[in-house]
């Protein structure tokens, strides 16, 4: 395993996917940025670093995360097709589930990257607006709240990032469906059914402020349950990789 993780890091020198996590993380901050500013201009109110970088988790598991680590991931798992790799892969002593076990791991510390670099533009953002209350204190309890949303947002799209690697660029219409998944939360949180629903049950158990009473253990189970759901598809779903390297195949032949 310690071999295929060093493989996926290689590969991502291949793609752009650290510009996306730069990008995902300068957009969450920045839109908290604007918002605050236009706050201020039209009522003056006094605000503090705790309401700015609770602005930004909110935007952040609205938006900008579910999206960015979603084409992440669908990013590294189609490489293997985009690259032609599969079949190299076929002929070698390494499992497709190994293979897509490692990509999750690789996944994983991404998406953690992606928070500490949105946490830097956040702790940048409330500088720039000469915020009150940025103390030590609120900067690592706002640290692990934002880093804790990643990882949460990270598990609640990962069956979609593992769904999509079935086809050649099947991340595609994943995107499409992890911009409603954090969009869709943004309703159910007034019905009380936020536990229940994974992209919210994060903020539950980040202990995020602005949230109507819940329960813990169900956001905990929310959260474990698609976990497990990740790891299944992973082990039991059949992937056609033989199919698509055919249709590949014949593809070029009808070319000739």
């Amino acid at each position: 395993m310690g071999q295929l993780l060093i493989c996926e890091l290689k590969k991502l020198k291949r793609c752009n996917v650290f510009w996306i996590i730069l990008a995902g993380a300068f957009f969450s901050a920045f839109m908290t940025y604007v918002q605050f500013v236009m706050s201020k201009s039209v009522d003056n109110q006094v605000s503090n670093f705790m309401e700015f970088y609770m602005a930004a988790i909110w935007n952040n598991f609205f938006v900008a995360f579910p999206f960015s680590i979603t084409i992440t991931g669908g990013m590294i798992f189609n490489q293997e097709y985009s690259n032609a790799t599969l079949k190299s892969i076929m002929t070698v002593p390494v499992s497709i589930k190994r293979l897509s076990f490692a990509k999750v791991i690789i996944i994983g510390v991404l998406a953690f990257i992606l928070s500490l670099t949105n946490f830097i533009f956040v702790v940048i953002g409330a500088a720039l607006l000469h915020l009150p209350e940025i103390t030590t204190f609120h900067l690592i309890k706002s640290l692990l709240q934002v880093c804790g949303i990643g990882m949460c947002i990270y598990i609640s799209v990962l069956p979609l990032i593992i769904w999509g690697f079935r086809k050649v660029n099947g991340y595609y219409p994943m995107m499409c469906i992890a911009f409603m998944y954090g969009f869709c939360g943004n309703f159910l949180i007034p019905r009380g059914l936020s536990d229940y629903y994974p992209v919210t049950a994060g903020l539950r158990i980040i202990q995020y402020d602005v949230l109507p009473q819940g329960n813990n253990a169900v956001a905990y189970i929310t959260m474990l349950a698609v976990l497990l759901l990740s790891v299944l598809m992973i082990v039991f779903i059949p992937y056609s990789y033989e199919k698509a390297i055919h249709l590949k195949a014949k593809k070029k032949v009808k070319k000739r």
